[in-house]
């Protein structure tokens, strides 16, 4: 990503250029990976939309691409332990840092808008991945991941074609996971207004709180929106 935004040969470099690229995040975002071992081995052979193609990419590598202050910049999505840049599971470094709270006092105009069933649905993941051959030709292999317990069995199967980059199982099988649990646990968004100085130090990427007392009814729903930290909310997967 830091070659095709810097490159002025193989990549827009001569638009984009170093200066415009966050190398520190960069830096951590090439540990990251290489901690949970997430490698991204294909070939670009059309031209493509540079910002949506890595947008989409990072997405498999379970990063955030954001421009922060006029930067590019690439981050890990998920809490992570900035000593061996692994995945936190638990410990200290699990929880993700809250850098701002919102509450009525602070926020107007606030918006909630429920997702669909449709889009709520749980289901099962079958991610494609490309396993290498020495000496011979690569064949594409599939991996089936559902959300434990029996009441997982049945749900509708959708695919994720990860062939063109992924050669490893355990890294497709990461990714099924992580997408399974957003499914599970996102199940509406917000939106507000604010001041300022309430944002200050809060950027693209970073976790905040609301907490709102304000009723929010849809037809057929009736709900109270109320704080909840997804960092405490676990899902099991087979």
């Amino acid at each position: 990503a830091y070659a095709l935004l810097t490159d002025k040969t193989l990549g827009a470099g001569a638009v984009i250029g170093e200066s415009s690229v966050d190398d520190v995040n960069m830096k951590v975002a090439a540990e990251f990976c290489k901690a949970n071992k997430l490698f991204w081995d294909g070939m670009i052979s059309s031209r493509v939309n540079l910002r949506e193609f890595i947008y989409q990419q990072a997405i498999y590598c379970l990063l955030d691409f954001t421009i922060i202050g006029g930067k590019f910049s690439l981050y890990p999505a998920v809490p992570f332990d900035p000593n061996t840049h692994e995945i936190a599971l638990e410990g200290t470094h699990s929880k993700p840092k809250i850098k701002a709270m919102f509450t009525d006092g602070n926020i107007s105009d606030l918006n909630v808008s429920f997702l669909s069933p449709e889009d709520r649905q749980a289901f099962k993941a079958n991610v494609l991945y490309r396993q290498e051959q020495e000496n011979g030709f690569p064949e594409i292999k599939s991996a089936v991941v559902r959300l434990a317990g029996s009441d997982h069995v049945d749900d509708p199967l959708e695919t994720f074609d990860l062939s063109g980059f992924c050669t490893s199982r355990a890294a497709a099988v990461l990714f099924a996971k992580y997408t399974l649990v957003l499914r599970k646990h996102v199940d509406h968004t917000v939106s507000f207004k604010t001041a300022p100085h309430y944002i200050n130090g809060v950027r693209p990427g970073d976790y905040i709180r609301v907490f709102s007392t304000t009723q929010h009814v849809q037809r057929f729903n009736n709900c109270l929106l109320y704080t909840s930290d997804a960092a405490d909310e676990r899902s099991s997967v087979d």
